[in-house]
């Protein structure tokens, strides 16, 4: 009776492995073809999704690109200092005000230059009557001389000393002249119509009387000027009268109308650079002297040129101009020859034809003749 019992329990355990056996081998083939599936997946989504651009025909314009400072045109622009010593009184203008030529800017204190003004009416009216005194003394002796009871020296001397005293009153109405004149100039006056661009002093302060302290610098912007450098070898290519787009960070998405009005007819011999001028209308005073501008300098224009987008041209592993053309879903590494390049595009001197088919975007790291699919709506 043991003995049958165990003969069941061999017969269930190896019914039961046998069992088991099965489902590893179903699993096993499940899991073959699962991966066999996977791989032929993998290999359907092997190509790269790209975007694409066509080559076209376009005039293209080569520009350089000049930056510099915001100057006030010459003769426009003038530091303004007061022409005698003195604590300034008062300050009646402020920066940001608009002035015109004579308009009086500050005030010196004009006491002591009152003082001298009578100073000098008094010296001339003592020279005056010097002079009246002496010409008295003339008429007296002429008439002596003349009834025989003076001498002829006394008559000369009497003629000397008029002519002594009446220069003595010219030096001494030159005097009072100048005196005026000082008293005068304690108004210190703007010598051109214009704004004032800044103010170095304030009431109270001490001035020396030269162009070592100015107090205001008044500058006329109706007009502006942009002065860069630009290096020798681009000033054949620059003609004056030129005109170009002017843009500056200061107001982004603005462009300003500039036109060239001159150019250096010297370079800098240490930096082989020129200097160009380029002026611009400024009737709204948005540009404000010293900003920083940058422009667009055009050099040469090519006419139907082959271009793409600048995007659209890659590197190749030693770093030579290249782009991938596509035909259906191959795309084959050409190499080009650039010509003008500018932001937005770029000329292709050789190895497209105006309607290729290129890769704009995408195409980092890909090998020649890669499979591609084009990205719907590119």
């Amino acid at each position: 009776m043991k003995r049958t019992e165990s003969l069941g329990r061999i017969v269930v355990t190896l019914a039961a492995l046998v069992a088991a056996m099965g489902c590893l081998l179903a699993c096993s083939r499940k899991s073959a073809a699962g991966g066999e599936g996977e791989k032929a997946g993998n290999t359907a989504d092997s190509a790269a999704e790209v975007t694409v651009t066509t080559v076209a025909r376009a005039d293209v314009t080569s520009a350089l690109t000049v930056t510099g400072t915001i100057a006030a045109l010459p003769n426009r622009d003038a530091k303004v200092s007061s022409l005698v010593q003195g604590r300034i009184a008062g300050m009646m203008v402020a920066e940001g005000d608009h002035v015109s030529p004579g308009q009086v800017l500050a005030k010196i204190e004009d006491r002591p230059f009152l003082d001298q003004i009578q100073q000098a009416e008094a010296a001339v009216e003592q020279a005056q009557a010097n002079v009246e005194n002496a010409r008295l003394n003339r008429d007296r002796n002429e008439g002596l001389l003349e009834r025989g009871i003076a001498a002829r020296k006394d008559v000369e001397d009497a003629r000397t000393q008029l002519s002594v005293n009446q220069a003595a009153l010219r030096q001494a109405e030159a005097a009072l002249a100048l005196a005026r004149l000082q008293l005068a100039r304690t108004e210190v006056r703007s010598p051109l119509a214009g704004t004032v661009v800044k103010r170095f002093a304030s009431v109270g302060e001490q001035v020396d009387g030269t162009a070592a302290t100015p107090l205001f610098e008044i500058a006329n912007l109706e007009e502006v000027e942009l002065f860069g450098n630009v290096p020798a070898v681009y000033l054949g290519k620059i003609r004056v009268g030129a005109r170009l787009p002017v843009i500056t960070d200061a107001f982004p998405g603005k462009t300003f109308a500039g036109k060239v009005v001159a150019i250096s007819p010297a370079v800098d011999p240490s930096t082989n650079v020129g200097t160009v001028r380029i002026r611009m209308s400024n009737s709204r005073r948005l540009l404000r002297l010293g900003m920083f501008l940058s422009a667009q300098l055009p050099l040469e224009t090519r006419a139907k040129a082959l271009v793409v987008p600048a995007q659209a041209v890659y590197r190749d592993e030693q770093g030579n101009p290249e782009v991938y053309r596509v035909e259906g879903d191959d795309a084959s590494a050409v190499p080009v020859k650039l010509g003008i390049e500018t932001k937005s595009q770029v000329e292709l001197l050789s190895g497209v034809q105006a309607g290729d088919t290129v890769i704009l975007t995408g195409g980092y790291g890909l090998k020649d003749h890669a499979k591609v699919k084009v990205r719907e709506g590119s």
